[in-house]
């Protein structure tokens, strides 16, 4: 008969696989990771206590506040798209700014929107304003990948984000603050490897009418960032006062919550799946029997730290589910310092990044018409460039 440690490790090896290939055939995030919670749950737990941890999960204040938060930024994200302001965004900076340093800002003001693919939406004009400089397809693919995810490193509405303060325990803000850093490092390596050798064509012309334009498209993001930062408001409150905001300023036809709502309800469904597969993982003990493994082989900590996340990212594709995985299982076997939490996160990001089941990397490479070894020439050594300078940093930060 099988012991319960066996059955334990069983249920989380499955549960991985049954989320990978739930994503695979393009099921919904969140459900993805409650089948995976089912999964784990049906080997370590009685069915009854099953139902219960899932009960549970779902009607916890911190599970209503993390839903609220990811649909109140959905809604901002959708409103934008809907509205032609993402596109404003874009054109206006594209009448200031040179070729050069747009291909780089573009994919960046895009990523701002983080939507499931969304790459695709700045690929178009990254091909536009690339052709202007002479670009070539693989080198689009590494620019419209790159500055489009770098700065969810420090982004405050990025999801993945949210779900690691939330998961941890951390101020957002302390987790941002740690990973500017990193950040600027990936900045770096992003011009070295991107635009470095690029002719340099027209000069930056900052006119006050396409400055102003900018701005005021801008500005419901700048409200939500600055009611949250500045005067402590809860982050769905302020997204909620900044989508308002778009609403008055644009009296679109296309503000529409109702066409929304499949959006929204995709997305509240992995603020649960997160939670579910948190609480479930816990209830189950397999991390306890984890933890008895590493600790009976010695490993040393940092290189779990890294080596779990970057594999989960790379495996699952997506940024949500990936920082879920990752410090469900840490967490139970260490107390993790704010600069751990990030070690963490950024493993996991750029192992997701470089994924060929990240949507966005598929949809990019589709676009160029490249094959995913061409752009790894670039994406790969720019991703162990970043992490050899952030490893040790983050090792130092947290001895």
């Amino acid at each position: 008969m099988m012991t319960h440690v066996n059955l334990s490790l069983i249920g989380i090896l499955l549960a991985v696989i049954t989320i990978s290939f739930s994503m695979i055939f393009k099921l919904n995030i969140g459900l993805s990771l409650i089948l995976g919670s089912i999964v784990l749950g049906l080997f370590s737990l009685s069915l009854l206590d099953l139902l219960q941890t899932i009960l549970d999960a779902s009607i916890s204040p911190s599970t209503l506040e993390m839903i609220m938060t990811i649909i109140s930024i959905t809604f901002l994200n959708v409103t934008y798209q809907r509205t032609g302001k993402a596109q404003e965004l874009a054109e206006n900076l594209g009448k200031m700014i040179p070729s050069k340093i747009l291909v780089a800002i573009i994919p960046a003001m895009f990523g701002i929107l983080p939507v499931t693919g969304g790459a695709l939406f700045s690929a178009p004009l990254v091909d536009s304003e690339g052709d202007k400089i002479g670009i070539g397809k693989v080198r689009k693919v590494f620019l419209n990948m790159w500055f489009r995810h770098i700065p969810h490193l420090v982004y405050p509405l990025e999801t993945a984000l949210i779900i690691a303060s939330h998961l941890t325990g951390v101020r957002l803000s302390l987790i941002i603050a740690y990973q500017i850093p990193v950040f600027i490092v990936g900045l770096s390596f992003g011009y070295l490897m991107g635009l470095r050798d690029l002719k340099k064509q027209g000069a930056l012309v900052i006119e006050w009418k396409y400055f102003r334009r900018f701005l005021l498209s801008f500005l419901p993001i700048l409200v939500t960032l600055a009611l949250t930062a500045l005067l402590n408001v809860k982050l769905y409150i302020a997204v909620f006062m900044g989508t308002i905001l778009l609403f008055f300023m644009t009296r679109s036809k296309e503000f529409a919550f109702v066409s929304s709502l499949k959006t929204l309800s995709n997305m509240a469904l992995i603020g649960f799946g997160v939670m579910i597969f948190r609480q479930t993982s816990q209830a189950s003990g397999v991390w306890d029997v984890v933890v008895n493994l590493v600790q009976a082989n010695a490993l040393w900590p940092p290189i779990l730290l890294v080596s779990l996340p970057i594999l989960i990212g790379f495996t699952l594709g997506e940024s949500s589910p990936s920082i879920t995985v990752s410090l469900s299982m840490l967490l139970t076997m260490y107390k993790l310092t704010p600069p751990e939490v990030c070690l963490i996160y950024t493993c996991m990001y750029f192992g997701h990044l470089i994924s060929p089941l990240h949507l966005c990397f598929s949809v990019t490479s589709e676009y160029f018409k490249t094959e995913t070894w061409q752009a790894y020439k670039q994406l790969i050594p720019a991703t162990i460039a970043t992490l050899m300078v952030d490893i040790p940093l983050m090792i130092l930060l947290a001895s």
